[in-house]
């Protein structure tokens, strides 16, 4: 016997596909019930597509303002320290701004959403990133073949700023993995 959720789930589909309106579904149980079966693999793409345009909107801010800080206005080799902690406070606010309203914008948040959030970006910070860039440091053979495709290339680079680049970029990469894997599930995880 047909149940009745399975007839609205295909009745709403149906309806999606003819472009009819089907919002008086979205009060109903079966409607919540269809798109936690059927609609999560397109919530999560949809979701994985605005965390890169967000996550390198955000890697890109955060290289411009330690730049500028570090080459305009502190112009102290002793304090480029406080360009990155400045850059980084700076861009970490913006992430969870940018996050909990674009990324994560249909779940609801949390009051200790901004504490793990936070949290986790300091433990980020001091301990994990620090610890993959120095590792991903190490990967001399990759650089080596950088550097010598960008002399063939006749591009001014040196050799250490090949390697610090590649190790940035590489740490970045490892980075957003595991934020988007900590933000999904712990931070602005769905609230029962």
């Amino acid at each position: 016997m047909d149940s009745p959720c399975r007839r609205y789930r295909y009745t709403l589909f149906n309806l999606r596909k003819l472009h009819i309106s089907w919002s008086f579904f979205k009060s109903t149980k079966c409607y919540n019930r269809a798109m936690n079966k059927q609609g999560k693999d397109i919530e999560t793409k949809e979701r994985t597509g605005r965390y890169l345009i967000v996550g390198i909107s955000i890697a890109v801010f955060n290289y411009t303002l330690y730049a500028v800080l570090a080459n305009l206005i502190i112009k102290n080799n002793d304090l480029i320290w406080l360009s990155t902690f400045i850059a980084t406070g700076a861009t970490t606010i913006l992430a969870y701004i940018l996050h909990s309203k674009i990324t994560w914008k249909e779940r609801p948040i949390t009051k200790s959403a901004k504490y793990k959030f936070f949290i986790w970006n300091i433990i980020l910070t001091v301990a994990i990133g620090p610890l993959f860039t120095q590792l991903f440091s190490y990967i001399t053979p990759l650089y080596d073949l950088a550097f010598g495709i960008i002399s063939f290339l006749h591009i001014p680079f040196s050799y250490d700023f090949v390697l610090t680049t590649g190790a940035f970029v590489l740490t970045s990469v490892v980075v957003m993995l595991l934020n988007f894997f900590f933000y999904d599930r712990f931070v602005f995880g769905k609230t029962k």
